[in-house]
């Protein structure tokens, strides 16, 4: 053989193997990807309803407000929270306190055991709440996942070169 020959053969092998490396790369790095995108998308569907919850609460303290002039100051609290608050735990825990006051405010008052507006405010928070719920476990589960995966090997030199 010569030495043309073995330099072409060094070369395609070369190549062969980059072109692999690429291949692998893709695979893994798909595999990542394709994983934060839900993790993303669950992450912003979780932030929507957590706005969904608030207004719910907002629409729930309106409505007792103008039936039966009670105010509380959980209720100027609610009022206050800004956008960058929505997705807190505080937030949330203020929200749920705000809630559990407005439905004890309703029980006490007989009338409002028979107003539809809300019963349809009540229905709207309890499906709003188990979206919640449910896209956290979705979250968890995938943020494992991730977690996971980008303590393996090749998955943690892949997720070292994308930056994950």
């Amino acid at each position: 053989m010569s030495i043309a020959n073995i330099m072409l053969m060094f070369v395609v092998v070369v190549i062969v193997f980059i072109a692999l490396l690429v291949v692998i790369y893709k695979n893994f790095n798909g595999t990542l990807l394709n994983i934060k995108e839900k993790l993303d998308d669950a992450k912003n569907e979780f932030n929507v309803k957590c706005k969904d919850k608030h207004e719910l609460v907002l629409k729930f303290i309106k409505n007792i407000e103008t039936k039966y002039k009670i105010e509380s100051k959980s209720f100027e609290e609610v009022r206050n929270i800004s956008e960058e608050e929505m997705t807190s735990v505080d937030t949330e825990n203020l929200l749920n306190k705000c809630y559990k006051e407005l439905l004890q405010i309703k029980e006490d008052n007989q009338k409002t055991k028979e107003l539809k507006m809300f019963r349809e405010i009540i229905d709207d928070f309890e499906d709003n709440e188990l979206h919640i719920i449910s896209l956290r476990t979705f979250y968890n589960k995938y943020a494992v996942k991730f977690n996971n995966l980008i303590k393996k090997f090749p998955y943690n030199i892949v997720a070292k070169v994308a930056k994950y």
